[in-house]
Protein backbone atom coordinates (compact mmCIF):
# COMPACT_ATOMS: atom_id res chain seq x y z
CA UNK A 1 0.00 0.00 0.00
CA UNK A 2 1.13 3.44 -0.29
CA UNK A 3 0.01 6.93 1.41
CA UNK A 4 -1.53 9.97 -0.76
CA UNK A 5 -0.97 13.24 -0.79
CA UNK A 6 -2.77 16.44 -2.20
CA UNK A 7 -1.10 19.71 -2.08
CA UNK A 8 -2.52 22.95 -2.65
CA UNK A 9 -4.98 20.99 -5.73
CA UNK A 10 -7.49 22.97 -7.32
CA UNK A 11 -10.34 22.21 -9.95
CA UNK A 12 -11.68 24.93 -12.04
CA UNK A 13 -13.81 23.87 -14.70
CA UNK A 14 -13.70 26.14 -18.17
CA UNK A 15 -16.94 27.43 -17.27
CA UNK A 16 -15.70 29.23 -13.80
CA UNK A 17 -17.28 26.68 -11.61
CA UNK A 18 -14.54 26.03 -8.80
CA UNK A 19 -14.94 22.39 -7.90
CA UNK A 20 -11.79 22.31 -5.53
CA UNK A 21 -10.46 24.75 -4.00
CA UNK A 22 -6.78 24.90 -1.96
CA UNK A 23 -7.03 21.09 -1.14
CA UNK A 24 -4.13 20.13 1.47
CA UNK A 25 -4.91 16.40 2.67
CA UNK A 26 -2.43 13.85 3.37
CA UNK A 27 -3.82 9.83 3.93
CA UNK A 28 -1.27 7.50 5.58
CA UNK A 29 -0.41 4.39 4.34
CA UNK A 30 -2.99 2.01 5.92
CA UNK A 31 -5.30 4.98 6.78
CA UNK A 32 -8.78 5.43 6.01
CA UNK A 33 -9.91 8.36 5.24
CA UNK A 34 -13.61 9.57 5.18
CA UNK A 35 -14.42 12.73 2.32
CA UNK A 36 -17.99 13.82 4.03
CA UNK A 37 -20.26 16.69 2.57
CA UNK A 38 -23.47 17.75 0.56
CA UNK A 39 -23.85 17.24 -2.64
CA UNK A 40 -21.61 19.40 -4.65
CA UNK A 41 -18.78 20.38 -1.66
CA UNK A 42 -16.60 18.90 -4.10
CA UNK A 43 -15.67 15.14 -2.50
CA UNK A 44 -16.29 13.22 -5.67
CA UNK A 45 -14.12 15.86 -7.73
CA UNK A 46 -10.90 14.83 -5.17
CA UNK A 47 -11.41 11.17 -5.27
CA UNK A 48 -11.62 11.88 -9.27
CA UNK A 49 -8.26 13.87 -9.26
CA UNK A 50 -6.69 10.84 -6.75
CA UNK A 51 -7.60 8.85 -9.21
CA UNK A 52 -6.51 10.55 -12.75
CA UNK A 53 -10.54 10.84 -14.20
CA UNK A 54 -9.71 14.98 -13.67
CA UNK A 55 -6.59 16.69 -14.21
CA UNK A 56 -5.98 19.75 -11.19
CA UNK A 57 -6.19 23.44 -12.46
CA UNK A 58 -3.42 23.86 -10.00
CA UNK A 59 -1.28 21.81 -7.04
CA UNK A 60 0.50 18.46 -7.03
CA UNK A 61 -1.19 14.94 -6.01
CA UNK A 62 1.47 11.94 -4.59
CA UNK A 63 0.79 8.93 -4.16
CA UNK A 64 3.51 7.48 -1.87
CA UNK A 65 6.93 9.18 -3.35
CA UNK A 66 5.72 9.41 -7.05
CA UNK A 67 4.10 12.62 -8.29
CA UNK A 68 1.33 11.34 -10.39
CA UNK A 69 -0.58 14.97 -11.57
CA UNK A 70 0.06 14.46 -14.80
CA UNK A 71 -0.36 10.74 -14.92
CA UNK A 72 -3.00 8.54 -16.27
CA UNK A 73 -5.27 6.23 -14.29
CA UNK A 74 -4.48 3.05 -15.30
CA UNK A 75 -0.94 3.95 -14.70
CA UNK A 76 -1.39 4.48 -10.78
CA UNK A 77 -2.32 1.04 -10.02
CA UNK A 78 -5.34 2.52 -7.63
CA UNK A 79 -8.65 0.09 -7.74
CA UNK A 80 -11.93 2.08 -7.32
CA UNK A 81 -15.65 0.96 -5.99
CA UNK A 82 -17.93 2.70 -7.75
CA UNK A 83 -21.87 2.88 -6.17
CA UNK A 84 -23.16 1.13 -9.10
CA UNK A 85 -21.06 -1.55 -8.89
CA UNK A 86 -20.02 -1.63 -12.55
CA UNK A 87 -20.14 -5.75 -12.58
CA UNK A 88 -19.99 -7.46 -16.24
CA UNK A 89 -23.68 -9.16 -16.09
CA UNK A 90 -23.02 -11.73 -18.82
CA UNK A 91 -19.91 -12.74 -16.47
CA UNK A 92 -19.92 -14.99 -13.48
CA UNK A 93 -18.78 -14.34 -9.91
CA UNK A 94 -15.05 -16.47 -10.29
CA UNK A 95 -15.32 -14.22 -14.12
CA UNK A 96 -15.57 -10.86 -12.63
CA UNK A 97 -13.31 -11.03 -9.68
CA UNK A 98 -10.52 -12.58 -12.08
CA UNK A 99 -11.14 -9.94 -15.53
CA UNK A 100 -8.68 -7.43 -13.97
CA UNK A 101 -6.21 -9.43 -13.42
CA UNK A 102 -6.64 -11.77 -16.82
CA UNK A 103 -5.95 -8.15 -18.65
CA UNK A 104 -2.80 -7.64 -16.95
CA UNK A 105 -1.81 -11.04 -17.97
CA UNK A 106 -1.01 -12.72 -14.85
CA UNK A 107 -0.43 -16.46 -14.54
CA UNK A 108 -3.44 -18.96 -14.53
CA UNK A 109 -2.23 -20.47 -11.06
CA UNK A 110 -1.38 -16.73 -9.69
CA UNK A 111 -4.87 -15.43 -10.78
CA UNK A 112 -6.58 -18.57 -8.94
CA UNK A 113 -5.17 -18.22 -6.63
CA UNK A 114 -5.62 -14.50 -5.44
CA UNK A 115 -9.46 -15.05 -6.57
CA UNK A 116 -9.29 -17.81 -3.60
CA UNK A 117 -8.22 -16.02 -0.91
CA UNK A 118 -10.46 -13.16 -1.80
CA UNK A 119 -13.82 -15.18 -2.19
CA UNK A 120 -12.95 -17.16 0.91
CA UNK A 121 -12.60 -13.41 2.85
CA UNK A 122 -15.32 -11.70 1.34
CA UNK A 123 -17.62 -15.35 2.14
CA UNK A 124 -17.97 -15.56 -1.64
CA UNK A 125 -17.61 -19.13 -2.22
CA UNK A 126 -21.14 -20.34 -3.00
CA UNK A 127 -21.36 -17.45 -4.92
CA UNK A 128 -18.84 -18.03 -7.70
CA UNK A 129 -20.75 -19.52 -10.43
CA UNK A 130 -23.52 -17.29 -10.87
CA UNK A 131 -23.57 -13.94 -12.58
CA UNK A 132 -24.65 -10.77 -10.86
CA UNK A 133 -28.47 -10.71 -11.91
CA UNK A 134 -28.68 -13.37 -9.56
CA UNK A 135 -27.23 -12.06 -6.52
CA UNK A 136 -28.97 -9.35 -4.07
CA UNK A 137 -26.75 -5.99 -3.46
CA UNK A 138 -25.42 -6.69 -1.16
CA UNK A 139 -23.61 -9.54 -2.72
CA UNK A 140 -22.96 -7.56 -5.50
CA UNK A 141 -21.26 -4.78 -3.95
CA UNK A 142 -19.17 -7.89 -2.09
CA UNK A 143 -17.85 -8.90 -5.63
CA UNK A 144 -17.33 -5.04 -6.51
CA UNK A 145 -14.94 -5.11 -3.68
CA UNK A 146 -13.52 -8.31 -4.16
CA UNK A 147 -12.74 -7.52 -7.64
CA UNK A 148 -10.82 -4.49 -5.91
CA UNK A 149 -9.12 -6.05 -3.73
CA UNK A 150 -7.58 -8.92 -6.19
CA UNK A 151 -5.51 -6.68 -7.65
CA UNK A 152 -3.48 -5.78 -4.53
CA UNK A 153 -3.42 -2.06 -5.76
CA UNK A 154 -1.55 0.97 -4.17
CA UNK A 155 -4.66 2.17 -2.64
CA UNK A 156 -8.87 2.01 -3.02
CA UNK A 157 -10.82 4.66 -3.86
CA UNK A 158 -14.58 4.02 -2.88
CA UNK A 159 -17.14 6.45 -4.26
CA UNK A 160 -20.60 6.02 -2.03
CA UNK A 161 -20.42 2.37 -2.51
CA UNK A 162 -23.43 1.48 0.07
CA UNK A 163 -25.58 3.66 -1.48
CA UNK A 164 -27.55 1.58 -3.03
CA UNK A 165 -28.29 -0.75 -0.44
CA UNK A 166 -31.51 -0.99 1.93
CA UNK A 167 -30.68 0.74 5.46
CA UNK A 168 -30.45 -2.91 6.86
CA UNK A 169 -27.95 -4.02 4.76
CA UNK A 170 -25.60 -0.66 5.03
CA UNK A 171 -25.09 -1.15 8.62
CA UNK A 172 -24.20 -4.71 7.73
CA UNK A 173 -21.87 -4.16 4.77
CA UNK A 174 -20.34 -0.92 6.87
CA UNK A 175 -19.23 -3.33 9.08
CA UNK A 176 -17.37 -6.01 6.67
CA UNK A 177 -15.95 -2.66 5.20
CA UNK A 178 -14.05 -2.05 8.44
CA UNK A 179 -13.19 -5.47 9.25
CA UNK A 180 -11.69 -5.78 5.77
CA UNK A 181 -10.00 -2.31 6.06
CA UNK A 182 -8.53 -3.38 9.34
CA UNK A 183 -7.46 -7.04 8.07
CA UNK A 184 -6.17 -5.60 5.03
CA UNK A 185 -4.23 -2.53 6.36
CA UNK A 186 -4.90 -0.99 3.59
CA UNK A 187 -4.59 2.70 2.38
CA UNK A 188 -8.24 3.80 1.53
CA UNK A 189 -10.02 7.14 0.77
CA UNK A 190 -14.04 7.00 1.20
CA UNK A 191 -16.27 9.25 -0.48
CA UNK A 192 -19.88 9.80 1.39
CA UNK A 193 -22.63 12.30 2.16
CA UNK A 194 -23.26 10.16 4.99
CA UNK A 195 -22.16 11.26 8.53
CA UNK A 196 -22.71 8.56 10.26
CA UNK A 197 -21.07 6.16 7.57
CA UNK A 198 -17.99 9.16 8.53
CA UNK A 199 -18.16 8.69 12.11
CA UNK A 200 -17.87 4.86 12.26
CA UNK A 201 -15.77 4.35 9.35
CA UNK A 202 -13.13 6.89 9.41
CA UNK A 203 -9.59 7.08 10.96
CA UNK A 204 -10.28 10.58 9.88
CA UNK A 205 -12.80 12.10 8.46
CA UNK A 206 -12.26 15.54 5.92
CA UNK A 207 -15.59 17.62 6.44
CA UNK A 208 -15.91 19.61 2.84
CA UNK A 209 -18.24 22.22 2.25
CA UNK A 210 -18.26 24.87 -0.76
CA UNK A 211 -15.38 23.49 -2.85
CA UNK A 212 -13.05 23.39 0.74
CA UNK A 213 -12.19 21.23 3.76
CA UNK A 214 -13.48 22.45 6.86
CA UNK A 215 -11.85 20.54 9.27
CA UNK A 216 -10.16 17.20 9.21
CA UNK A 217 -9.72 15.20 12.04
CA UNK A 218 -10.41 11.83 14.02
CA UNK A 219 -14.19 11.53 14.13
CA UNK A 220 -14.99 12.40 17.50
CA UNK A 221 -12.71 15.36 17.56
CA UNK A 222 -14.85 17.04 14.85
CA UNK A 223 -18.13 15.87 16.78
CA UNK A 224 -16.95 17.60 20.41
CA UNK A 225 -15.01 20.86 18.89
CA UNK A 226 -16.19 21.56 15.24
CA UNK A 227 -14.41 24.42 13.61
CA UNK A 228 -17.09 26.35 12.80
CA UNK A 229 -21.14 26.32 11.95
CA UNK A 230 -21.19 24.36 8.98
CA UNK A 231 -19.27 21.30 10.40
CA UNK A 232 -21.59 21.72 13.96
CA UNK A 233 -24.70 21.44 11.98
CA UNK A 234 -23.56 18.35 9.77
CA UNK A 235 -21.84 16.30 11.86
CA UNK A 236 -24.25 14.63 14.30
CA UNK A 237 -27.78 13.19 13.89
CA UNK A 238 -30.34 15.16 14.77
CA UNK A 239 -27.99 18.07 13.95
CA UNK A 240 -27.19 20.53 16.66
CA UNK A 241 -29.49 23.19 17.76
CA UNK A 242 -27.69 26.65 16.75
CA UNK A 243 -29.23 30.18 17.78
CA UNK A 244 -27.95 33.68 17.15
CA UNK A 245 -28.20 35.47 20.56
CA UNK A 246 -26.97 38.91 21.74
CA UNK A 247 -24.69 38.21 24.55
CA UNK A 248 -24.98 40.75 27.75
CA UNK A 249 -21.79 41.00 29.49
CA UNK A 250 -21.63 41.95 32.87
CA UNK A 251 -18.46 41.31 35.45
CA UNK A 252 -17.83 37.86 34.50
CA UNK A 253 -21.04 36.65 33.44
CA UNK A 254 -22.75 36.86 29.96
CA UNK A 255 -26.67 36.60 29.39
CA UNK A 256 -27.19 34.90 26.03
CA UNK A 257 -30.78 35.79 24.88
CA UNK A 258 -32.75 34.91 21.23
CA UNK A 259 -36.59 35.03 21.52
CA UNK A 260 -37.35 32.19 23.83
CA UNK A 261 -33.76 30.91 24.21
CA UNK A 262 -32.39 32.34 27.77
CA UNK A 263 -29.08 31.40 29.10
CA UNK A 264 -26.12 32.83 31.67
CA UNK A 265 -22.85 31.41 30.96
CA UNK A 266 -19.18 32.32 31.89
CA UNK A 267 -18.17 35.68 30.06
CA UNK A 268 -14.75 33.74 29.65
CA UNK A 269 -16.34 31.56 27.35
CA UNK A 270 -17.20 33.73 24.74
CA UNK A 271 -13.37 34.84 24.48
CA UNK A 272 -12.28 38.57 24.57
CA UNK A 273 -14.04 39.86 21.50
CA UNK A 274 -16.18 42.90 22.83
CA UNK A 275 -19.06 41.78 20.28
CA UNK A 276 -22.51 41.93 21.20
CA UNK A 277 -23.63 38.67 19.43
CA UNK A 278 -22.82 35.34 19.18
CA UNK A 279 -24.20 32.05 17.86
CA UNK A 280 -24.81 29.28 20.77
CA UNK A 281 -24.64 25.90 20.21
CA UNK A 282 -25.90 22.60 22.38
CA UNK A 283 -26.65 19.33 20.97
CA UNK A 284 -29.83 17.56 21.47
CA UNK A 285 -28.62 14.78 24.00
CA UNK A 286 -27.19 17.54 25.64
CA UNK A 287 -30.15 19.15 26.31
CA UNK A 288 -32.44 18.07 29.30
CA UNK A 289 -36.50 18.68 29.96
CA UNK A 290 -37.70 19.03 33.48
CA UNK A 291 -41.16 20.82 35.02
CA UNK A 292 -41.42 24.24 34.30
CA UNK A 293 -41.12 25.57 37.72
CA UNK A 294 -37.69 24.28 37.64
CA UNK A 295 -35.99 26.66 35.35
CA UNK A 296 -36.75 29.70 33.60
CA UNK A 297 -36.31 28.68 30.29
CA UNK A 298 -39.83 27.23 28.95
CA UNK A 299 -41.30 25.76 25.81
CA UNK A 300 -44.21 24.04 24.34
CA UNK A 301 -43.98 19.73 22.76
CA UNK A 302 -44.74 20.57 19.23
CA UNK A 303 -43.91 16.70 17.50
CA UNK A 304 -42.09 13.84 19.31
CA UNK A 305 -41.00 10.60 17.08
CA UNK A 306 -39.93 7.92 18.49
CA UNK A 307 -36.13 6.21 18.31
CA UNK A 308 -36.52 3.29 20.21
CA UNK A 309 -34.82 3.39 23.67
CA UNK A 310 -34.93 7.05 23.49
CA UNK A 311 -37.18 9.74 21.97
CA UNK A 312 -36.90 13.34 19.67
CA UNK A 313 -38.82 15.85 20.80
CA UNK A 314 -39.27 19.10 18.78
CA UNK A 315 -40.44 22.07 21.18
CA UNK A 316 -41.26 25.48 20.48
CA UNK A 317 -38.73 27.85 22.93
CA UNK A 318 -40.70 30.52 24.58
CA UNK A 319 -44.10 28.93 24.06
CA UNK A 320 -46.81 27.76 21.19
CA UNK A 321 -45.70 28.94 18.13
CA UNK A 322 -42.52 30.07 18.95
CA UNK A 323 -39.97 31.60 16.50
CA UNK A 324 -36.76 29.24 18.02
CA UNK A 325 -37.10 26.07 17.67
CA UNK A 326 -34.72 23.43 19.76
CA UNK A 327 -34.79 19.56 19.65
CA UNK A 328 -33.96 17.32 22.45
CA UNK A 329 -32.76 13.41 23.30
CA UNK A 330 -34.84 12.08 26.18
CA UNK A 331 -35.39 8.57 27.51
CA UNK A 332 -38.54 6.73 26.05
CA UNK A 333 -39.89 6.19 29.09
CA UNK A 334 -39.78 10.12 30.19
CA UNK A 335 -41.11 11.63 26.47
CA UNK A 336 -43.36 14.56 27.12
CA UNK A 337 -47.24 14.65 25.27
CA UNK A 338 -47.36 16.89 22.09
CA UNK A 339 -48.68 20.30 23.43
CA UNK A 340 -47.40 20.01 27.22
CA UNK A 341 -45.83 23.08 28.28
CA UNK A 342 -42.11 21.59 29.98
CA UNK A 343 -38.74 23.53 31.34
CA UNK A 344 -35.53 23.20 29.18
CA UNK A 345 -32.06 22.84 31.21
CA UNK A 346 -29.01 22.95 28.94
CA UNK A 347 -25.50 21.17 30.04
CA UNK A 348 -23.95 24.61 30.06
CA UNK A 349 -20.07 22.47 29.95
CA UNK A 350 -21.34 21.00 26.21
CA UNK A 351 -22.37 24.45 24.69
CA UNK A 352 -20.38 25.70 21.76
CA UNK A 353 -19.93 29.22 20.69
CA UNK A 354 -19.30 30.69 17.17
CA UNK A 355 -18.33 33.71 15.72
CA UNK A 356 -21.36 35.39 14.22
CA UNK A 357 -19.49 37.40 11.22
CA UNK A 358 -16.70 34.52 10.21
CA UNK A 359 -18.58 31.19 11.46
CA UNK A 360 -15.53 29.77 13.18
CA UNK A 361 -15.20 28.42 16.97
CA UNK A 362 -14.67 30.60 19.83
CA UNK A 363 -11.65 28.79 21.40
CA UNK A 364 -12.92 29.85 24.89
CA UNK A 365 -16.79 27.73 24.25
CA UNK A 366 -16.83 25.35 26.62
CA UNK A 367 -17.86 21.97 25.15
CA UNK A 368 -15.36 19.01 25.01
CA UNK A 369 -15.73 15.86 26.72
Amino acid sequence: MASIRLEQVEKVYPNGHVAARDLDLSIDDGELLVLVGPSGSGKSTAMRMIAGLETPTAGRIWIGERDVTGVPPQERDLAMVFQSYALYPHKTVAENLAFGLRMRRLAPAEIAERVRKVSAALDLDELLERKPAQLSGGQRQRVALGRAIVREPNAFLLDEPLSNLDPKLRVRTRAELARLHRRLEATMVYVTHDQEEAMTLGDRVAVMNDARVQQIGPPMELYQRPANIFVAGFMGSPEMNLYRCTAARRDDRALLTSGGFRLEVAAAHLGTDASDAVVAGIRPQDVELTTPDQTDMGAVVELVEALGNDALVHLALGGAGGAIDLRAIVPEDRRPRAGESVGVRMRAERLHFFDVTTGRRIQGSASSV
